[in-house]
Formats: C-alpha cells, structure tokens, sequence
C-alpha cells in the first residue's frame, strides 16, 4: 500500500522491459510511448532494458533516460539471464529513482525488476502485458512452472500494484488469488502518427502479386496464439468467392513459426493467395495498413492488440475475437468482435468482404474517431501519473485504481 506521510510531487520512474528490440512486438512500443508521454507531462522516467540484437533494431527513446545492455550468449539463451544489468539496475534503484515499473513476466530482467525495488525499499508496479492469460499460461508449461517456483510468484507476491490493460486481464491477476490494488488503463497510440497515407505502389514493387488487388490484412507476431492457422483454413474455403481480393500476412518470425505456416498454405493450395511479407516497418507498415480493406487479427489471446488500435487509427476496419478487450468494435461501429472459432470467422469475413466501399469507410472512420476519443496517450498517461503520485504520497484514490473486493 502506498506510503501516506507526504506526497512526492515529482515520481522518478524506472521502466524495466526485457526488449525493445523491433521484432519483439507492442510490448516494447508501448513501454516507450508511455515514457516519453510522461516525461512531456513532466514526469521524469528511465528505461531499463537488454539488447538482443538478433531481434532487430531497438526503438531508442527522445526524452528518456536509456539504459540497455548488450545480451550475451547466455542472456540470449536463458531467458535475459544477465548478472551485469542486474547490478547496474540495483545501484540505479538506490540513486536516482523512487519508483520501478516492470513490464512483463517469465524473464530475467522482471526478476531484477522486483530485486531492485525490494532491496531499495521501492514500490513496484507489474504490468503482465497479457502474460497471465489462460491461454498463455498453458504454453511452454514446464518452463513457466520452472520460473514460477524460482521467482515470478515471488515478484507478483511483491508488486504494490498491477497494471491491466483490460478488465479482462484484471480478471487473470485475480484468479491467482493476488490482492494488491489494479489499475485499469488501456494502452494507446499516438494519433499524429497515422496520418500518413502511404501509396500503394511502395508494397507493390516488392510484392507485385499484390497490385490490382483488394487487401485483407494480418499484422502482428507470427506466433500460435494469433490464430493465423484458422484463418488460412476459412481463407480456404472461401478465397474462390472473392477472386479480386489477397490475404498479406505480415509480420516478424521470432519462432520460426513461418515454415509451418508456409507448409499449410501448400497443403491448401493457397500459393497464389496469400503473401508472407515478414516484418513491415516504417513507411511499408504505413502502406499496408493504409491500403488495406480489412484487418483481421483471429488470435486466441490478446491483453489489448497494438495492431488492432493502429488498424482503427488508419481508418481501417477490424475483425477480432472476443480473446480480445476490445468490445469497443461493436459499440462504435467500427468493427467486429467475433467468438474465436472458425465458422464464426468464415460468416464474418464473408459479410465484411461483400460491404458495399462506402460502407467499409464509414466503418472506418468510426474507427479513426474512437482511437482519438479513448486512446490518446495523453490520456493514459495522465491515469497513470495519477497511479504513481497515489503510491508515493496517498491521497485520493484515482477513478482508474480497483481496491480488491473480497
């Protein structure tokens, strides 16, 4: 619970994230944007984080204190095993910050995260970033329960509070019998950053099976959990109705998932129909995402979905399942949140697909204005501001913070 004496005004923050690396996904994109957000609201942060560099380039931040440390041969294999940056983080924790962050589960650096703030007498906020999902939890079940009995039930025991980016996440950190306050904040994105609308030809070039032709999106991790399996098998079924339409997978393969996904596509006789385009950053992410008809991301487990919010902010409407928070689809008319099965998603994807242009659009910009409305960073990281000042000086109980109800 949150010291109540006197109030300090001004949190120094510590964000600990295994990896900002480009190919890592949303997790590390977030953790930034919330950062610099803060430090324009005049919050001071830092982030602490390892350097893989077989996951890309890192995302290195404008306005926040950078501490990255080059993961070794066993960092790389241990899951961020690194005795240095947890030295390095415990003399940081003991000078100049008053709060730690962590971000994530199951690696190393959370474990520092929380020997840091304990052995500094630092309070310690853990956002799970969808870690404790039941799906996620019954995979790699051996190595998960490994960490668990070594440290991770020890670090969420030790959190002062938990950050969730759902009520439905809320509902995870609850089930494992953790009682420690919940602050309910939703990530968001910078709007400023989609408006660029990026010509078609950019991917053309690279892709030529593409031009002339309307495009059906999948954009994230390619990982199992994000059903691409069942979406190749209801593409399948219907893709001899929709002659003039082409389904792009994109995104990077940090598992070597790809191979198995390409090995279906043969089996199904979809060579012709589906393009792998691996990781689209940058301009080439603007221009599928601006080009595209329809985004689909049929995934088993999602705390929140980056994709699904950049998707909206390109005015590009978006099918998911209800493995996802993000009912807000429906509510505002501007997509669709399906149950996570293949029927459902054959019945979707085949009245999507035959909307009228203008109707597709109208959805669209529905979209557009519920990310400016509800996921402004400027928003969220005001929320979680108030989260901080409420650990480090008491006070008022924020609207976004749940006391456990027992």
């Amino acid at each position: 619970m949150p010291k109540k004496k006197h109030l300090i005004k001004t949190p120094e923050v510590c964000h600990v994230v295994a990896s900002v690396n480009e190919y890592v996904g949303g997790v590390g994109c977030t953790v930034i944007s919330l950062a610099e957000t803060l430090f324009a609201q005049g919050m001071s942060s830092h982030i602490f984080t390892l350097d893989d560099r077989y996951l890309g380039k890192q995302k290195i931040p404008t306005s926040v204190t950078f501490h990255s440390y080059p993961a070794h041969f066993l960092a790389r294999k241990l899951r961020g095993f690194h005795p240095q940056a947890s030295n390095a983080l415990l003399q940081l924790a003991s000078t100049e910050v008053n709060l730690i962050h962590n971000h994530g589960l199951w690696m190393f650096p959370n474990l520092y995260a929380r020997q840091a703030a304990l052995t500094n007498h630092l309070p310690l906020v853990i956002s799970p970033h969808g870690m404790l999902e039941s799906w996620s939890l019954k995979r790699s079940v051996v190595k998960k329960r490994l960490a668990w009995l070594l440290y991770e039930r020890k670090n969420l025991n030790s959190a002062t509070v938990f950050h969730a980016t759902s009520a439905q996440e809320a509902c995870s950190i609850r089930s494992l019998g953790l009682k420690q306050p919940i602050a309910l904040i939703p990530f968001g994105i910078d709007i400023n950053e989609f408006n660029e609308n990026i010509e078609k030809e950019l991917l053309t070039k690279l892709f030529p099976q593409l031009a002339d032709k309307r495009w059906l999106l999948f954009l994230s991790r390619l990982h199992p959990k994000k059903g691409i399996d069942n979406l190749l098998y209801v593409w399948q079924k219907i893709e001899a109705q929709f002659s003039d339409w082409h389904l792009i997978i994109a995104g990077p393969d940090l598992i070597g998932y790809q191979a198995n996904l390409e090995q279906l596509v043969e089996q199904l006789n979809l060579k012709q129909r589906v393009t792998f385009t691996g990781m689209l950053s940058g301009q080439y992410k603007a221009s599928a995402f601006s080009n595209a008809d329809l985004f689909v991301l049929p995934t088993h487990s999602e705390n929140f979905g980056i994709a699904i919010a950049e998707s909206l902010a390109y005015s590009l409407p978006v099918i998911t399942t209800k493995c996802t928070p993000w009912q807000d689809l429906e509510t505002y008319g501007c997509g669709w949140w399906i149950e996570d099965n293949q029927q459902a998603l054959m019945d979707i994807l085949l009245d999507a697909m035959q909307l009228p242009d203008n109707k597709r659009r109208e959805m669209g910009l529905k979209g557009r204005n519920l990310v400016e409305n509800k996921y402004s960073w400027n928003s969220i990281a005001k929320d979680m501001a108030s989260v901080y000042d409420w650990i480090l000086g008491g006070g008022e109980l924020p609207d976004c913070l749940q006391l456990y109800d027992s």
